[in-house]
């Protein structure tokens, strides 16, 4: 299809902007055959596949690419749990990391066949990816309507401080074995991917890592709220889906941290610096056919056909004359400073002390910056997300899902953010 045909083909589908992601060709080649019939089939979940678009760093949802999946996922909660994906990808993981481990210690010139286990396993995870949304989309109306029924009050904050997971995840894994006094050199190998949240970027140093669990020792332990009886079932699956929400996308950054030496080799074959294996598609690589697609670049996925565009479908917005956003509350307090626009890792060292830290979504390698920032806003996430909860430890001023903060606010803008009222104010531009 030609770009046109693709652009027409996804037209009618309505789609609003959803998620930004540092994702290029590389990662979104492991997406092609993770949403379809046969990937969510291997998972034990038929019948969940969606339509997608990825378009220029960001990617849209419609509730249109969700209709033939609803009925059949409202029938799978009546009788499943969310545990049994988490469980089968939890086992899954133990024997990826072990596999590709071993294929990392053998990494040679002959590197075909290794390269396609690791883009099978990485397309596998992909599909635990679009599983975790697809139940997310239906899950989260059954789970506040329930909670509206027999909670007053602040209904989405007793959701999200009820959904806080039991179990722990890779940052809170990483503290108790700090705690337990692990060494730093296995604290750095076990965890240093953590960092990495496209794929590529570098790890974490020990001691990086040990000021992330020093930091985080000194906040206050989440504490959950009593829970009423008739809710204990549901909130229990909430906390499970919250829990897998973040293991998928841990799980792929270990396996893409650890086979770096697989990785490198075809690096080093095509004269491509590692870092800019972001832009070239697996397949590709896989095939001695390095293709590149640039970072404005756009992917979709209808009817489990996938196509590539080298332009964004969707042209930016002029949001020059925006001076006021609104979000949802995740902490209360009110605050003025200095707005910091923060999309990658790298980025963290332009927070100063009491500047407010504005991102698309923050994830355990922002918590330095955190640490420094005055308040959080946030273009997406609910109440069980990363800036909510730390929020809420630090006890400091957070508003989320306002969808454009990061576009309408520039770095140096003074801004007022009102987490009583969820509005974040232009007070002077830079």
């Amino acid at each position: 299809m030609t770009s046109e045909q693709i652009k027409k083909a996804t037209s009618s589908y309505r789609w609003e902007p959803w998620l930004k992601r540092p994702f290029f060709g590389f990662i979104m080649s492991t997406f092609k055959d993770g949403n379809t019939k046969k990937a969510f089939n291997k998972i034990g979940l038929p019948g969940w596949q969606c339509d997608f678009l990825f378009s220029n760093g960001e990617w849209f949802k419609s509730d249109k690419s969700y209709a033939k999946a609803k009925p059949i996922v409202l029938k799978w909660f009546k009788t499943h749990s969310v545990k049994e994906i988490s469980e089968r990808l939890e086992t899954s993981h133990k024997l990826w990391v072990t596999k590709v481990t071993e294929l990392a210690k053998n990494a040679s010139k002959d590197n075909v066949n290794k390269l396609k286990f690791l883009d099978n396993i990485l397309r596998e995870i992909t599909t635990y990816v679009w599983a975790v949304h697809t139940a997310e989309h239906f899950f989260t109306p059954l789970l506040k309507n329930r909670v509206s029924k027999i909670v007053k009050g602040d209904l989405e904050k007793f959701i999200g401080d009820a959904s806080f997971p039991v179990k722990h995840n890779s940052l809170e894994q990483m503290i108790e074995d700090y705690k337990r006094g692990i060494s730093k050199g296995v604290l750095a190998k076990k965890y240093g991917w953590m960092r990495a949240r496209d794929g590529f970027s570098p790890a974490y140093s020990a001691s990086e890592l040990i000021d992330i669990a020093k930091h985080a020792l000194a906040q206050e332990k989440h504490k959950h709220p009593a829970i009423p009886e008739p809710l204990e079932k549901i909130i229990k699956e909430a906390r499970e889906l919250v829990y897998l929400r973040m293991l998928r996308m841990d799980v792929y950054y270990e396996i893409m941290n650890l086979a770096k030496p697989l990785l490198q080799i075809p690096a080093k074959k095509f004269g491509i610096p590692y870092q800019d294996l972001k832009y070239y598609t697996l397949s590709s690589l896989i095939k001695g056919k390095p293709k590149y697609y640039p970072p404005e670049f756009s992917c979709v996925s209808i009817n489990e056909k996938f196509y590539y565009l080298n332009e964004p479908i969707f042209l930016e917005k002029d949001n020059s004359k925006i001076n006021e956003i609104k979000g949802r509350v995740a902490q209360n307090g009110i605050i003025t400073g200095k707005a910091k626009i923060l999309m990658t890792v790298k980025e963290l060292s332009k927070i100063k002390k009491g500047d407010i830290l504005i991102t698309y979504m923050t994830s355990p390698n922002f918590l330095p910056a955190m640490k420094l920032a005055a308040g959080f806003v946030t273009d997406e996430g609910g109440l069980t997300c990363h800036a909510a909860i730390v929020a809420r430890e630090m006890k400091k001023p957070c508003i989320i899902g306002t969808k454009i903060a990061t576009k309408v606010f520039k770095d140096g803008d003074l801004v007022e953010v009102n987490a009583n009222t969820g509005i974040v104010k232009l007070i002077k531009r830079k």
